[in-house]
């Protein structure tokens, strides 16, 4: 994953996707795409080539539902179409890549749905090599992404950076969404790559 990604920090304004999933920089999902709201913030993105918010949901629902409140985590990442195609479904099928870590400081619902934050995005984390005893995580890192889903997904898996790699390895790793957002929030590489370990350990038990 190229460098270019890490942008100054700041504040402003951005549109935002609650999922139930968590994204991460450097990490990629891939979304079906059928509500208008989400159907205008894709075009817009693809039009004006911007980013938008990926937070994880922590009350309510993907689909909106009358009479359901929606409440999301207040740290997400911008997110940047990388793909994008017409499923044989119907739908549209967009890949997004995790870029910058924010903090949404207030949010409003506009009439049409969509949801708007006004954010602090955080420093970028600083280059970390990988220290040599840890290099077997770039190995696991690779053998996640032989998987076919990941490589569906085009992937660029890090394996000198502590920051990206450790980054993809919360994203590809089997573990609960509540975990995968406390990975995100941690503000060190070579913590996030401790507690990794730590998960690893408490499921090998």
């Amino acid at each position: 994953m190229s460098k270019e990604v890490r942008k100054e920090a700041g504040v402003g304004e951005l549109a935002l996707f609650p999922l139930g999933t968590v994204l991460l920089p450097g990490g990629r999902l891939s979304l079906q795409i059928f509500e208008q709201r989400y159907l205008n913030l894709v075009r817009s993105a693809l039009k004006n080539q911007i980013e938008f918010g990926i937070v994880l949901l922590t009350a309510g629902t993907e689909v909106e539902r009358a009479g359901v409140n929606t409440r999301f985590a207040e740290v997400g990442v911008t997110a940047k179409i990388v793909d994008w195609d017409a499923l044989p479904n119907g739908l549209l099928g967009i890949v997004v890549e995790g870029r910058q870590r924010f903090s949404i400081t207030a949010s409003h619902q506009q009439p049409d749905g969509l949801w708007q934050a006004e954010a602090e995005f955080w420093e970028p984390e600083a280059y970390i090599p990988l220290p040599e005893d840890r290099t077997d995580w770039t190995a696991l890192l690779q053998q996640l992404a032989e998987h076919p889903h990941v490589k569906r997904l085009g992937v660029q898996v890090e394996t000198e950076d502590a920051s990206l790699l450790s980054n993809q390895l919360a994203q590809l790793l089997p573990i609960p969404e509540q975990e995968r957002y406390d990975l995100l929030t941690l503000t060190d590489p070579l913590d996030r790559l401790d507690a990794i370990h730590e998960l690893l350990s408490r499921y090998e038990e």
